[in-house]
């Protein structure tokens, strides 16, 4: 039979709290769809075995089946092998599915219990894992911590469910997808991807190369989740997980960062190709892969934070010491923003001590702060990549041959989200 829904979720998350919101979302799809009680319209799988050596029969059917995949996120969660494989194999119907490669409605994230940033696999990071309003109490506290004081919250829970059923209900009808052909070894299952068909392996093993010259260009966007900022300040800006969706000019423009400079960079006058290079621990050795690949690394910086993240300033304080040839950092200021404008001075003094060798050698070629609206970060932007292609030409030496990499490709970008 074909479910309405697939329930994907930690085993380490399996308690009451879980029954009870699986059994009222699929009593409201019952009501929508006016079925029977009896009716089956979600799978969930209750079993307590995870990954054995391949896919039980009947999970494989249910992913098959399911017209949408309900995630429920959390810390275990993304240390879920079985959990994310689920999601992988799902979102893999949904790319064959795709026309055009247009990326399909039919995988929905929840945050079931609050998680890091860094709990994220850094191909799942550029996802919306909010429903509604990022205020809202299902966003901010997670589904579970409001089954749990459901007495109080009654009101929010219940506007949440239907509003979800009624969400799957239209996105089922408006995307119906069919079964895969050939359903992969479960040890061959590939983390899902930030775009359609895009995949990295589940194992800690390296990432797909991106495209090989001084003609592409990898992102790293320092924003952080609005989630670590609590009620310090406000999230708008940040949309859900910050990072690719960071507004450097909210409320006067309201495009995310990662859409706003790739349309930039793609542009036929340019034409470079471009990726996000997530954050992390890893970075400084990311920059120098970049460079064995005589790629450019833009570096887009939110000074707010900066102030706010320790390990952003560190990862980057080192980086400042190093004078390279490939990478550039380039510090929007945002003169709208009133908890920007209200901290000015300490998020001043953030940059300057990070940026501090930058600041001194003041090469707008390789470091660039205080960009106060849009058209002033694309005109910067153009001009660095314009300038540092020619650079990397000119220094990188001929006795260090360039691997091969893959065809060059589009423009990679995230999931459509609306």
């Amino acid at each position: 039979m074909a479910y309405e829904f697939f329930l994907s979720y930690a085993r380490s998350n399996n308690d009451v709290y879980l029954l009870k919101f699986f059994e009222a979302l699929s009593e409201q799809i019952r009501l929508i769809r006016g079925l029977p009680k009896e009716q089956a319209v979600g799978f969930i799988d209750q079993r307590e075995e995870q990954l054995g050596d391949d896919w039980d029969a009947t999970i494989v059917e249910a992913l098959q089946t399911s017209k949408v995949l309900l995630v429920l996120a959390s810390p275990g969660y993304f240390k879920s092998g079985f959990g994310l494989k689920e999601w992988a194999l799902f979102e893999e119907r949904c790319r064959v599915a795709a026309a055009g490669g247009k990326s399909l409605p039919l995988v929905k994230p929840l945050i079931w219990v609050p998680f890091k940033p860094a709990d994220v696999p850094a191909a799942m990071s550029i996802r919306q894992y909010t429903f509604g309003n990022p205020d809202a109490l299902q966003n901010t506290r997670g589904i579970r911590s409001l089954l749990r004081q459901l007495q109080e919250n009654q009101k929010a829970y219940v506007d949440l469910v239907e509003a979800l059923a009624q969400e799957i209900v239209e996105a089922a009808d408006a995307h119906p997808i069919g079964r895969l052909a050939n359903v992969p070894k479960l040890k061959d299952v590939l983390l899902p991807g930030v775009s359609a068909g895009v995949a990295q392996p589940l194992a800690a093993s390296a990432p797909v190369p991106s495209p090989t010259g001084p003609k592409h260009v990898r992102f790293v966007y320092v924003a952080a989740s609005p989630l670590q900022f609590g009620n310090a300040r406000g999230q708008d800006p940040y949309v859900d997980i910050g990072g690719p969706d960071w507004k450097p000019f909210y409320p006067d423009n309201k495009a995310r960062v990662h859409r706003f400079v790739q349309s930039i960079v793609a542009n036929d006058d340019l034409d470079f190709t471009s990726d996000e290079l997530p954050f992390g621990p890893n970075l400084l050795a990311e920059i120098d892969e970049a460079w064995r690949r005589r790629q450019i690394v833009v570096l887009i910086v939110d000074g707010w934070s900066l102030h706010w993240s320790a390990d952003f300033r560190t990862t980057l304080t080192q980086l400042d010491q190093r004078l390279d040839y490939h990478w550039c950092a380039l510090v929007p200021w945002n003169e709208k923003d009133p908890d920007s404008l209200a901290h000015r001075v300490v998020i001043e003094n953030a940059i300057k001590q990070t940026f501090g060798k930058h600041q001194f050698l003041n090469n707008p070629l390789f470091y660039r702060s205080g960009i106060q609206s849009a058209d002033e970060l694309k005109a910067a932007l153009r001009e660095v990549l314009i300038r540092l292609k020619e650079e990397i030409r000119k220094v990188a030496s001929v006795d260090m041959p360039v691997p091969d990499g893959p065809p060059q490709s589009m423009v990679s970008g995230p999931s459509a989200r609306g």
